[in-house]
């Protein structure tokens, strides 16, 4: 006479098997664990080019302003060339509020649509717009410049 399983012995074994089945899957076979958070650190290239390419000087005539993302923030930004060789670029995050602000054509300033600030060309606030305001300038990217590539350091 065969012995009859009940329904819960059923579902108990079928619970301890794919526990079972989990912890295996989640064991490293070799027995070696992953490498540590210091080693995956040490791991990363410290040589090469620390820089990221936003723009080449032909992108920015002089007297214009460029607008990109910034790599580092992932932040829209702006290039403005006012000079000949001379790069400035500045974070389109207003210092108010957090809004983004939008470069003047001419490359004369930017403004603020949240609130109405304006900030020069080289990103500082103007006393007459924004007096009563805690703006401070807006954030300046550094750059470098190597040959006709503007790289965001």
């Amino acid at each position: 006479m065969a012995k009859q399983i009940g329904r819960r012995q059923v579902l108990t074994a079928g619970a301890a098997g794919v526990a079972i089945a989990g912890l295996a899957a989640c064991s490293n076979s070799s027995g070696a664990s992953g490498p540590t958070e210091e080693e995956l650190a040490s791991s990363t290239p410290s040589s090469g080019p620390t820089s990221k390419v936003v723009a080449t000087a032909a992108d920015v005539p002089v007297g214009t302003v460029f607008k990109f993302t910034d790599p580092n923030s992932g932040m829209p930004a702006y290039l403005l060339q006012p000079a000949t060789g001379t790069f400035m670029a500045y974070s389109s995050k207003c210092t108010h509020q957090g809004c983004i602000v939008e470069a003047n054509q001419d490359a004369s300033g930017f403004a603020c649509a949240c609130h109405g600030a304006k900030y020069d060309s080289v990103g500082v606030p103007d006393e007459t717009t924004s007096k009563n305001l805690t703006a401070t300038p807006l954030a300046k990217i550094a750059l470098s410049v190597e040959g006709d590539q503007i790289s965001v350091a």
